[in-house]
């Protein structure tokens, strides 16, 4: 799953993926600044997919 938002949302975001891992810390998080966009990719075991799912939405 991968998220892209603008670069003011960083904060944000990043503060999203460090509650999660604590709670679900199976989760892969991974943050790219580029230039005015931040993305976050997040991955999860095969098992456990559906709450990425949960979490962001479905995949598209």
């Amino acid at each position: 799953m991968r998220l892209t938002l603008p670069v003011d949302q960083a904060v944000a975001l990043t503060a999203l993926a460090v509650a999660e891992q604590q709670y679900c810390p199976f989760f892969d998080f991974r943050l790219h600044l580029d230039g005015t966009r931040v993305h976050l990719e997040a991955r999860a075991p095969a098992d456990d997919a559906a709450l990425l799912a949960d979490l962001f939405g479905p995949a598209v």
